[in-house]
């Protein structure tokens, strides 16, 4: 663990703050994740209780899991599947495809109204907001006019989904048709630089539930988040104070050598261990299991219908406010 030395991206606080306390290590970022002292802030970096309980957990958290619980996912499943053989079968296989572009996009924007039971007829109005709501993510703060469109878009979204079957049916919304699609590709991305394991996997089915874990710990797109300390603590022999600003390296620690061996390769036969894609304790992603499920569908899917799947490049990576993922990724598919 160290202090920051400068800027960098958005890591910092505004003001006159000092630079905040930076984990990357796993067992001290997996620690701070779990410490109900550490709680998470704004974009500005503050603390905002009302949305918290008294342990700094959502209020809507309990009725979230339940929402995204086990008996509903296994529901969606099955539509799910069929939902992506057909978007797949649609690829063509005599040119370039893009597979962010042309499918995980419009495949998470398809997850996103099944979960959410949205009016086909709606599909592209809520396309273009979710993308609107997005294209703030990382803008610097003074880029106040996207800003506003993004908080514009936000608020009818709200309005669509006031009543839906899931509690939080904006986040949500955005959350699976914006945030999942570009997860998505960066984990293919991460199989697909790695074409060997990809073939062990094709050869070796089985191995889907870890492997899906290893692409995770491999492509996560989150990574860093913030928390602030509401009391004095110690993590790995170091004291931060009360106050203080801590920034959560997850990538660093899902590529912490002491933790994981190879710690850079993918390696999809790897004995399913813990990784902090998706957060943990309190804090974790309260739809961890359905990105889990829709993330192994579509990979499924994909190894299925196609005889290879080679990489042909990436345009450019998006990075800000703490994310970083493959604008694109490019590849040449070969039918079966």
């Amino acid at each position: 663990m160290e202090k920051e030395e400068k800027k960098e991206g958005g890591a910092a606080c505004t003001g006159q703050e000092a630079s905040p306390t930076v984990l990357s290590r796993f067992a001290d970022v997996s620690a701070a994740l779990r410490d109900p002292n550490l709680w998470p802030v704004s974009g500005k970096r503050e603390i905002q209780p009302e949305g918290r309980d008294e342990a700094g957990r959502l209020k809507e958290r309990a009725a979230m899991l339940d929402a995204l619980g086990t008996p509903r996912i296994e529901r969606w499943r099955p539509q799910l599947e069929v939902v992506t053989a057909s978007m797949l079968s649609k690829l063509p296989t005599d040119r370039p495809v893009d597979l962010f572009q042309e499918f995980t996009l419009p495949w998470g924007l398809s997850l996103a109204m099944l979960v959410l039971e949205a009016d086909p007829g709606e599909r592209g109005r809520l396309s273009a907001l979710g993308t609107r709501v997005f294209a703030a993510t990382g803008a610097s703060g003074d880029d106040t006019a996207l800003r506003a469109d993004a908080a514009a878009a936000t608020t009818e979204l709200e309005a669509v989904f006031a009543n839906a079957p899931i509690p939080m049916g904006e986040p949500t919304f955005v959350a699976l048709s914006q945030t999942l699609p570009r997860l998505l590709s960066s984990c293919w991305l991460a199989l697909l630089q790695h074409p060997e394991e990809l073939a062990r996997l094709r050869s070796n089915p089985e191995l889907m539930p870890g492997a899906i874990e290893e692409l995770l710990r491999c492509g996560g797109i989150v990574r860093r988040v913030f928390r602030r300390a509401t009391a004095d603590i110690d993590i790995g022999g170091i004291r931060i104070p009360r106050g203080e600003l801590v920034a959560l390296m997850l990538a660093s620690a899902n590529r912490d050598p002491e933790q994981f061996s190879e710690a850079e390769r993918v390696v999809v036969s790897r004995p399913m261990t813990n990784h902090l894609a998706l957060g943990s304790g309190r804090n974790s992603c309260v739809g961890a299991q359905l990105i889990r499920m829709a993330a192994s569908v579509a990979t499924r899917g994909l190894l299925a219908r196609f005889g290879s799947v080679e990489l042909c490049g990436v345009a450019d990576w998006r990075t800000g406010s703490g994310f970083c993922f493959p604008s694109s990724v490019v590849v040449r598919l070969t039918s079966y």
